[in-house]
């Protein structure tokens, strides 16, 4: 699934194998063919996604983030 990661200074996009997040409910995985979703993500925690090369990579979130899924893709605005 692609991630496109959209910061005021930057726009990444990434292909990645599953997303793990942290909401104010809980632990969530997203994996392709997710449900569409809307997720606003908890300040101080992990946002962690695994490319489809294996890397594991690591996103602090310093303020309220949202992350956006569909089927095929995940938009996280930070």
């Amino acid at each position: 699934m692609k991630l496109t990661i959209i910061s005021s200074k930057k726009k990444e996009e990434h292909l990645v194998a599953w997303i793990e997040i942290n909401t104010i409910e809980g632990n969530c995985i997203i994996q392709p063919d997710h449900a569409p979703t809307t997720y606003i993500l908890s300040v101080a925690q992990e946002f962690l996604y695994c490319l489809k090369i294996g890397k594991h990579e690591t996103i602090t979130i310093e303020k309220t983030a949202i992350l956006d899924v569909n089927r095929k893709e995940a938009i996280l605005i930070l």
